[in-house]
């Protein structure tokens, strides 16, 4: 059996046979973790289960994205950095999560966790995670999603050492 046939069946197990996180839930978290990932195996394994979202989820998710591809590594770097100069969402000069037009809240910040998750930032992923639990999210449903984020992270790798064995043949 291949390596990442576990892997594999871990993801497959998330996207259909999971009962924890709703159907919008699961679209965000899965499609996050999928453009997050830069794999176009992941996009496309993703694909086959859960149709790419319109316009308008693909604009929350990509703000998920986005936005934890600069909060990441901003926070982690600051655990490190001892200047009194800012250090906030607000030196970021982010806009408010309520002016960004976000069409389902609860599901941005799964997309969050998942994407911060899969770049190491903690400080990012506890933030989100306790948004969810103050939106009554269970812990079931963010456990979840992290094991979602976590294959996906994994899938990355592995379709990458995939990619570049098959090739180098």
């Amino acid at each position: 059996m291949p390596v990442i046939d576990d892997q594999i069946a871990l993801l497959s197990s998330l996207l259909t046979k999971q009962t924890e996180l709703n159907n919008d839930n699961l679209i965000y978290a899965a499609w996050a973790a999928a453009l997050n990932s830069q794999s176009k195996y992941l996009v496309e394994y993703i694909n086959k289960h859960i149709k790419l979202p319109d316009e308008a989820i693909l604009e929350d998710i990509e703000y998920a994205i986005s936005r934890m591809g600069v909060t990441n590594p901003y926070f982690i770097a600051r655990q490190f950095i001892d200047i009194k100069e800012g250090g906030s969402l607000k030196s970021l000069h982010f806009r408010p999560l309520q002016e960004l037009n976000i069409k389902n809240e609860t599901a941005y910040h799964y997309a969050c966790v998942v994407v911060s998750l899969m770049n190491g930032g903690y400080i990012c992923l506890s933030s989100h995670v306790n948004s969810l639990l103050e939106l009554n999210e269970t812990e079931k449903s963010i456990d979840a999603a992290m094991r979602l984020g976590s294959v996906c992270s994994s899938l990355s790798k592995r379709s990458f050492i995939d990619d570049i064995v098959n090739n180098s043949h």
